[in-house]
């Protein structure tokens, strides 16, 4: 589960819980700055893990930045940074090995040595973009 390699699951946790990771991210976008990677990620939300205000609101989806830090190492098979996202972390001495994939043929390798998650919204999505 990747979200235990967070730095600062504070907002996540009060949020979700301990044990929720989502299981079905898009992204939005990646943005690459200096030798970090920041990704807008967006997920249903799912019923059981959804907070109650949010589904007194009738909100439908949210969205959170999810920050790569100190990069050490990056490689890009397949350039095309859309689509489903799934995410592994692997532990390595002080780092992080990462690995996302994007669609069915994008897949980005790196090391890191923070991963962080801000800007958690929830929003009812119309469909109409």
């Amino acid at each position: 589960m990747w979200i235990s390699s967070v730095s600062n699951k504070i907002q996540w946790t009060s949020i979700f819980g301990e044990n929720h990771s989502p299981t079905n991210m898009h992204t939005s976008y990646v943005m690459l700055d200096g030798n970090s990677i920041c990704l807008k990620l967006h997920c249903p939300i799912e019923q059981d893990a959804a907070p109650k205000k949010w589904l007194e609101q009738n909100y439908n989806e949210y969205e959170f930045n999810l920050y790569i830090a100190n990069v050490d190492s990056f490689t890009v098979e397949n350039f095309n940074f859309s689509g489903p996202t799934t995410l592994t972390t692997t532990q390595d001495g002080p780092s992080y090995r990462i690995e996302l994939e994007f669609g069915n043929s994008c897949k980005v390798m790196c090391n890191a040595q923070n991963i962080t998650i801000a800007n958690i919204k929830a929003y009812h999505n119309d469909g109409a973009a």
